[in-house]
């Protein structure tokens, strides 16, 4: 057996120190994460790409103030995440996971590092896609100005910094969805209620089993997430669109909870026009909350439909109800970002 001094233990050790610093302070560390990308449309569909954004008057538990006027978009092709990014993925490229689940909370949970990251904020994602993009050799998507109060984010909570953040024309990097992108996605050319149809099951998506079709049997109601790819995926090979965690999109909501909602906005005005189908439309120009889609294992099933929009203040980890439950989905362009 080989042995090793003090003296050699000391200089392994001031090497591995002074590596250790050569690396941190050049950012040169390697960060190897996979991201399967699937392609928005799939290749070969004809264009124009529009489809009918929101809810028609008469789909059950509509939210009327939310979900309309149902219009047209038309959107330039986009690549997509094809599952939620993991724990493992965020914590390779991050070097820390916040979620909730792991360790005893998902006790006997085969392959919990590929549980889907939770209790991450809307910063923390994109701040996650620029690390990503930069990893990767992609031009960053976003320009993140830490001390520049964004003049734009009217969230009044004494603990949001208001980074200032904006799109980069032209780059090549990771961004999240816009709304209207997720809900292309996630319709996968289908104008029902989900991607499955008129109805979904807990077979079907990680949601807390109450029903959407009365009369249907409750389903099951696991509490926690499920590890990504655990149901089967919509017609586009995109898994968990509906459930699981909600994934936090780029457009800006309004807070429509006020009572009287002084400062409500529907979150489509000022976002298209009525006639033209609006080309790759980015949401409002300002507000007090970031858009999330896709329902999750907290809430019915009526929330995880594809028109269902939810909102969340951007430095907030995890929803009004207290539950670990938001998550990350990314985009690419298949060229550079307009």
């Amino acid at each position: 057996m080989k042995k090793i001094t003090l003296f050699g233990i000391a200089v392994l050790a001031l090497a591995i120190v002074c590596g250790y610093a050569a690396c941190k302070n050049n950012n040169s560390y390697k960060i190897e994460v996979e991201i399967d990308m699937v392609r928005i449309p799939p290749a070969g569909t004809p264009e124009p790409y529009t489809f009918s954004m929101g809810s028609p008057d008469d789909e059950a538990n509509r939210n009327q103030l939310r979900e309309g006027p149902l219009h047209d978009v038309k959107l330039t092709g986009f690549y997509m995440s094809k599952y939620l990014i993991t724990q493992e993925q965020y914590r390779a490229v991050m070097r820390k996971n916040p979620s909730i689940f792991q360790g005893s909370k998902v006790s006997g949970v085969q392959n919990a590092h590929k549980l889907p990251v939770d209790s991450v904020s809307w910063y923390d994602a994109v701040e996650f896609c620029n690390r990503l993009s930069e990893a990767h050799g992609l031009i960053k998507a976003y320009q993140i100005q830490k001390n520049v109060k964004d003049q734009n984010n009217f969230n009044e909570s004494t603990s949001d910094p208001k980074w200032t953040v904006t799109l980069v024309s032209g780059s090549t990097g990771y961004r999240l969805p816009t709304e209207a992108q997720w809900e292309y996605a996630c319709r996968a050319g289908d104008n029902t209620p989900y991607h499955t149809g008129n109805n979904i099951t807990t077979n079907q998506a990680n949601y807390n089993g109450t029903v959407y079709v009365p009369g249907n049997p409750y389903g099951e109601n696991l509490q926690r997430t499920t590890v990504v790819g655990s149901y089967l995926p919509n017609d586009w090979g995109l898994y968990d669109m509906h459930g699981n965690v909600f994934e936090l999109c780029w457009d800006w909501a309004w807070n429509d909870t006020q009572i009287p909602p002084l400062v409500y906005k529907n979150y489509y005005d000022d976002a298209f026009a009525l006639g033209e189908p609006e080309t790759d439309p980015t949401g409002l120009s300002s507000g007090d909350r970031r858009a999330e889609r896709g329902g999750s294992y907290v809430y019915e099933a009526s929330r995880s439909r594809s028109a269902f929009r939810e909102r969340i203040r951007p430095n907030a980890n995890m929803r009004f109800s207290e539950k670990p439950d938001v998550g990350i989905r990314l985009v690419l362009p298949l060229t550079t970002w307009p």
